[in-house]
């Protein structure tokens, strides 16, 4: 991981200790917003920075 790619939705519920539908839930009500890229339509993936996720 390098800070241009930023972490993975998988990544980023391993780190934390949370399911995917939950980590789902928080960005898509705006609790949790990925700084690095927003979910742009369907296959395309969220990307959380370290800020994020801490």
């Amino acid at each position: 991981m390098t800070t241009a790619t930023g972490y993975r939705a998988p990544q980023v519920c391993n780190i934390v200790g949370i399911t995917y539908r939950q980590l789902d839930y928080w960005a898509r009500t705006d609790l949790l917003r990925p700084s690095l890229a927003t979910a742009q339509g369907s296959g395309s993936q969220r990307r959380y920075s370290f800020g994020d996720i801490v």
